[in-house]
């Protein structure tokens, strides 16, 4: 009675332990889940406003710099920038009214220059800056190019106050080898454009500020009395993410801080909001949570007691009947129930899974070792498998379409290549045969007398012989050959060898029998990806979409060359890369890789492979060109679809599409910037050697120089140059090297 009553309040004190920490830890998850929903809630109302902030000053930016273009294009002060002539003129007025209006009107503009091409001509300074800092900005203007507009820097007042500047400017320099012609400069006062760029309501705590690369505070929003903490901004600039948030317990009382950074501007926007603030809604609502979880836990231990009190009767008999199955009736006396039962229940686990084992070799042993045809209950003993001293091999006959043996006609075609076999090598080995399941067979050939496989050639050949056979007699079989041992205890290793040897079939084209041996030496290193760029520029060029079955076929002529692991990765990794393209890079589960290295693994011909990479290839391919017209309708697109058109034109530049596209040539090179991630330039370059590493591989008949103009450049010199910036060999070694992987490659 009183081992009863041990278990049944083991059984209770259970249940309501369990009960409890499961509403603990039910209200912890509610109350931080609550808590991080809050902060999430304060952090995305404050990113909305820097992000605010932040189109705000680029609208300034843009307000500015069209001043800086149209001051440029100005035929009087353009005039006046090329002759240096400041002598008086209606002309001269008239630009210097206009440029002395457009500062009366954005009081945040400061200062405008007019810089000639040997020095400033003319300025107008409503914050006289010195004159070394005077030829300082004279110097960037002749040296920087159009892109780099606006900038900050440091300069120095006629007082000799330091001061930080963001400066508009405007100059033809388009790339670092265009002629300077004069610009146009105009510097803008952050202290002023801080009034225009933040609003703050009355009662609001939440203090923001402009940060550059050295944590200087730039602008700012109506700030208290305590500046903003160093190392906090320190941390904020040190930053590797683009938006973020982080609580900053360095000062007095922590505080929340989000964070936008503006790549293009280089400049952080942050936001400072009491960590006190951000939580007092989950604050309040902590003294209920704590109420309701005492009831819980209350009604938890009554339900724990009325449910141990109806399940104990039922499980206190399992208990019984399982403890008494040891017939131990000494444990029974001294032990409690539940380490009677844990013990018993420990030795019927060790009994079954001896059971298991020996179950599992016998039925090994049996199928391996068992004559031919022997009956399960039969007691004849189990032959040897090769002669003493003798070697044997395995081999493994399968079928590759899975519907066929269950065709009558197949059965009787597979029977009669097992006899083939059989009669190929009558006179070497007696071989032995086994179904371990329908349209598979396992054969043991084991030598007749010692040194029956003494000569290699002759066995290798008539297995090549019976291939060949296989071949033309159109049979959909193939063979896989282990190596030759004489040790008995690797007959299972060598079934393996056999079986994992057909993996090599699906790589090999018109091939139906692969050695173990021949596997052995294979490069076991993973695949590298220009084994699969052929593949995935013919898909994502539209001129190379004919070269789509070629490009898989010299693939699957390299990964005949890796071990089967390595290869089916890299292929894996193909396909699944072409599935992110037809998805126009949108995100895929890594569920898609795993599933396209199971479905490559469990493809036995290189017919159905090849036609599954190729549809891939297609399917990734409809999909670009289809969304190609859409991207077209803006203007970033049709720009980079027209250069992508036009990149061998030798004259294709900024200024001409510029002109093309009716817009301003640092517009159209920022648009550009921004949806292919680099500069103009850059691309067409890219765009050019990414085509002459095609025509390299795909036109030998043309030599260097004219797969140079024909990808637009005018110089051989130059294309072999950034040929080999990019690539680490010249045009010329890489032809080569392709020309003699191509000849080491298998017929």
């Amino acid at each position: 009675m009183g081992k009863r009553k041990k278990l049944y309040s083991r059984f209770f004190m259970s249940l309501t332990a369990i009960s409890v920490c499961c509403i603990l830890v039910l209200a912890v998850v509610i109350f931080y889940w609550y808590r991080n929903i809050t902060i999430d809630n304060v952090n995305k109302a404050n990113q909305n406003v820097l992000v605010n902030t932040e189109t705000v000053f680029t609208n300034y930016e843009e307000i500015v710099q069209n001043y800086a273009m149209d001051f440029y294009r100005n035929p009087n002060i353009n005039a006046l920038m090329m002759n240096g002539d400041t002598s008086w003129s209606d002309q001269l007025y008239s630009a210097l009214s206009q440029i002395r209006g457009a500062l009366v009107v954005n009081q945040y503009m400061e200062n405008a220059y007019i810089m000639g091409v040997d020095e400033p001509v003319a300025m107008f300074e409503n914050l006289p800056l010195s004159p070394e800092s005077k030829l300082e900005l004279f110097s960037r203007m002749r040296d920087n190019i159009i892109v780099e507009s606006p900038f900050l820097w440091e300069a120095t007042l006629n007082n000799g106050a330091p001061i930080t500047l963001l400066t508009v400017f405007y100059n033809d320099r388009a790339f670092a080898d265009s002629e300077y012609n004069g610009a146009v400069a105009l510097t803008v006062n952050l202290g002023k454009l801080q009034n225009n760029l933040f609003t703050q309501k009355e009662g609001e705590t939440t203090r923001y500020a402009v940060l550059d690369g050295k944590a200087s505070v730039l602008m700012h929003s109506a700030l208290s009395d305590i500046p903003l903490e160093e190392g906090m901004l320190k941390q904020v600039v040190s930053s590797t993410s683009e938006r973020g948030s982080f609580v900053y317990r360095g000062g007095a009382e922590p505080q929340l801080i989000t964070y936008v950074y503006s790549a293009a501007d280089k400049l952080w926007f942050v936001s400072e909001t009491s960590y006190k603030d951000s939580i007092r809604d989950i604050s309040n609502a902590r003294n209920l949570m704590t109420g309701l979880c005492l009831a819980l836990i209350a009604a938890a231990s009554i339900t724990a007691n009325l449910i141990s009190r109806q399940m104990y009767k039922p499980i206190g008999r399992l208990f019984g009947n399982i403890a008494h199955l040891s017939g131990n009736e000494e444990a029974l006396k001294t032990g409690g129930d539940f380490d009677t039962v844990s013990q018993e229940l420990e030795q019927i686990g060790v009994k079954l899974e001896q059971l298991k084992k020996e179950s599992d070799d016998s039925a090994l042993m049996r199928w391996l070792l068992s004559p031919q045809r022997t009956p399960e209950n039969s007691r004849t003993p189990l032959m040897s498998i090769a002669a003493a001293g003798g070697a044997y091999c395995v081999c493994v006959l399968t079928a590759l379409e899975p519907d066929q043996p269950e065709d009558s006609d197949f059965r009787h075609t597979f029977e009669e290549n097992i006899q083939q076999i059989e009669h190929a090598f009558c006179e070497l080995a007696a071989i032995q045969s086994f179904r371990p399941h329908q349209g598979t067979a396992v054969l043991i050939l084991s030598e007749l007398h010692s040194g029956s496989f003494g000569d290699y050639a002759l066995y290798r050949g008539k297995w090549e012989e019976f291939a060949t056979q296989l071949q033309l007699s159109g049979s959909c079989c193939v063979l896989g050959i282990s190596g030759l041992t004489d040790d008995l205890n690797l007959l299972r290793a060598k079934y393996n060898e056999a079986a994992d040897s057909l993996q090599y079939i699906k790589f090999h084209v018109q091939q139906n029998i692969i050695f173990a041996d021949d596997t052995i030496h294979l490069n076991s290193s993973p695949m590298p990806d220009s084994a699969l760029e052929p593949v995935l520029q013919a898909v994502k060029q539209t001129e190379l979409s004919n070269h789509i079955p070629q490009a898989v076929e010299r693939l699957l002529a390299v990964a005949c060359s890796y071990r089967v692991e390595p290869a089916t990765i890299a292929l894996s990794r193909l396909v699944f890369e072409l599935s992110r393209t037809a998805e126009l890079n949108a995100d895929v589960q890594h569920s898609g890789f795993l599933d396209n290295y199971q479905h490559i693994w469990q493809t036995q011909s290189y017919d159905k492979l090849w036609n599954w990479i190729v549809n891939s290839c297609y399917t990734a391919h409809e999909r670009i060109a289809s969304m190609s017209a859409v991207q077209t309708k803006s203007i970033a697109g049709e720009a980079i679809c027209y250069i992508r058109d036009h990149y061998d034109d030798s004259r294709l530049s900024l200024n001409a599409l510029a002109d093309k596209l009716s817009l301003s040539p640092a517009y159209l090179s920022r648009l550009i910037a921004d949806e292919v991630n680099c500069s103009f330039p850059d691309f067409v370059n890219l765009l050019r050697l990414e085509q002459a590493q095609m025509l390299l591989v795909t036109e030998l008949g043309l030599d260097i120089r004219e797969i140079a103009e024909k990808v637009g450049y005018n110089s051989s010199t130059y294309f072999t140059t950034q040929f080999k910036k990019r690539y680490g060999v010249t045009p010329s070694k890489w032809r080569m090297n392709h020309i003699l992987q191509k000849q080491n490659l298998p017929d």
